[in-house]
């Protein structure tokens, strides 16, 4: 795997260099800073050019996380939207549910990428446990996939959903690394405190949330669980 500079990814994904690290800054395309400068593995821009958005204005994290209520069958989440509002995220769900396997992953990320900023850490093996079961943490992705019967297994790495303002308490209570690179074990998914409050108030993330973080992995086997797992919702 190698390392493409701001520069080189823009030329890749045929975006300028401010779009690029723009992405960077909200977490939707991985990155590191090494001496100021910011470095992309080519896999993750190749994921990115894979998954690259339909024209349009992209969704919102609000719009991103009332689909997940949808498919989720959370109606209390809705209950308090406008009917339009609710309306639309219940037909975009439907073309969810309805798109061909072969464009299922590139769909569900374009749809809902939004509903969150994900950072990478690591995180010494033996605090990963204590990290998930804090309070402040959604075991979500590879740390939830048994909870939704997935046929993947994964050891030594944890992912999950924090609130963003809870980043820098959980950060220092778990000595956590950020800009890890190839040694990363931990990922994040920062949400604002409005966003997918429905879904913090379980143990595991919901089934349709646990399929689109999986389906936005690197690994061909974790994404094919996420897909398997958003197929059967």
């Amino acid at each position: 795997m190698s390392d493409l500079s701001v520069t080189e990814a823009a030329q890749r994904l045929r975006v300028s260099p401010r779009r690029v690290r723009a992405l960077l800054a909200d977490g939707r395309l991985p990155g590191r800073q090494i001496a100021g400068r910011w470095l992309l593995s080519s896999r993750d821009v190749e994921r990115r050019q894979q998954a690259a958005p339909p024209p349009g204005r992209p969704l919102s994290p609000a719009s991103a996380w009332h689909i997940l209520a949808v498919l989720s069958r959370a109606d209390d989440a809705l209950r308090d939207l406008a009917p339009p509002a609710r309306s639309r995220a219940r037909a975009r769900a439907a073309e969810l549910r309805q798109c061909r396997p072969a464009d299922l992953a590139s769909r569900w990320q374009s749809a809902l990428g939004s509903r969150a900023r994900t950072r990478d850490f690591y995180a010494h093996p033996s605090t990963l446990n204590a990290l998930l079961a804090d309070p402040d943490v959604l075991r979500s992705g590879i740390s939830a996939a048994g909870d939704h019967g997935a046929d993947l297994m994964v050891t030594g790495s944890a992912e999950g959903y924090i609130r963003s303002l809870d980043l820098p308490q959980l950060q220092a209570r778990f000595a956590l690394s950020p800009d890890a690179g190839a040694h990363a074990n931990l990922r994040l998914h920062l949400t604002q405190s409005d966003e997918g409050g429905w879904a913090f108030r379980r143990a595991a993330a919901p089934a349709a949330v646990v399929a689109a973080d999986l389906i936005e992995r690197e690994t061909p086997r974790d994404r094919a669980a996420g897909v398997k797992l958003a197929a059967r919702l």
